[in-house]
């Protein structure tokens, strides 16, 4: 019953989209990419140096030193909603970093119902059947690039293309995010990323169009040897697009990690949510990554990640 009524309640948000100028049409890229950045409180546009800066802040590519892929999974809602990423980057020399990345969001073997005898009210011998099962998802590609402009500064680019499908009905998008990157010293970076810079169009077949809002993302890094390891602290906050107004205040996440030998102990807060995280490197080429999100209403997520150097 639980599922069902997960199901039914996600569909009519879908649907509401469908229908309406959304105010929430990109909420799914808001999810966030790999374990480790979850954990970490989701303040990572600073920190976010590895396969997953395409997504966070495509400046963060700079600081590649081979190539690099990443796997995602996340399950949301119970299980009932199924969120994940994969990523392939690169070091370059005319662009000193590239990445290509693809999140899906979506929500499986939905059922559509109807009664025997639509005529007649439900009742012990007119009872629902299922119709049909569909599905719906939402896809977004980036294809994103970096340079570095001196020895502290770094800008990038992502250039996003979205599909989404509830049922039957579909829609496409375009958009492009703007990183920058500038480290202050050799321990404590600043970071900014302006997300959907042209006000993102989401058309669909249904002839209505909703758009994605620009926001903007701003952090700081700051680590710092500790204990014979190494302590990170990260803050970062989010403010505009579809989830604020212009009379709330952004809210501030932080995450504080501390790496020794091949353990990593991770903890967050984001907008009043607590996370953990645990990180194991059990090959020198590859990084494993488990995360555990609160919820106040829902049951918690869990994220798990894979990172591959080669």
């Amino acid at each position: 019953m639980q599922k069902y009524l997960f199901q039914f309640v996600f569909t009519l948000l879908c649907t509401q989209s469908v229908h309406a100028a959304s105010s929430y049409a990109g909420e799914f890229l808001n999810l966030g990419a790999g374990a480790r950045s979850l954990a970490l409180g989701s303040a990572y546009v600073a920190l976010a140096d590895d396969a997953t800066a395409g997504y966070w802040n495509s400046a963060g590519l700079v600081g590649l030193k081979q190539r690099q892929a990443h796997l995602m999974h996340a399950e949301r809602f119970s299980g009932l909603v199924q969120h994940d990423f994969l990523s392939v980057a690169r070091p370059g020399r005319r662009l000193h970093g590239m990445a290509f990345s693809l999140v899906r969001v979506g929500v499986n073997d939905i059922h559509f119902t109807e009664l025997q005898d639509p005529g007649r009210v439900i009742s012990a011998d007119n009872r629902p059947l299922i119709a049909s099962t569909e599905q719906s998802a939402d896809y977004a590609l980036y294809l994103s690039g970096a340079r570095r402009l001196g020895k502290r500064l770094a800008i990038g680019l992502s250039a996003k293309a979205i599909y989404r499908q509830v049922a039957s009905v579909n829609a496409y998008g375009f958009g492009v995010d703007l990183g920058a990157r500038y480290q202050l010293s050799p321990g404590i970076a600043l970071a900014a990323n302006l997300r959907d810079i042209t006000t993102t169009p989401i058309i669909w077949n249904t002839d209505s169009t909703d758009r994605i809002q620009p926001s903007l993302l701003l952090g700081l890094a700051y680590a710092l040897p500790l204990a014979g390891g190494q302590t990170t602290f990260i803050v970062g906050s989010r403010s505009g697009g579809d989830s604020t107004n212009a009379a709330d205040k952004a809210p501030l996440n932080a995450g504080l990690e501390y790496h020794h030998c091949y353990i990593t102990l991770r903890a967050g807060v984001e907008e009043s949510r607590q996370s953990l995280g645990l990180g194991l490197k059990p090959h020198a080429k590859l990084d494993l990554d488990l995360a555990y999100l609160q919820h106040n209403e829902l049951r918690a997520t869990y994220q798990l990640s894979a990172n591959f150097r080669f």
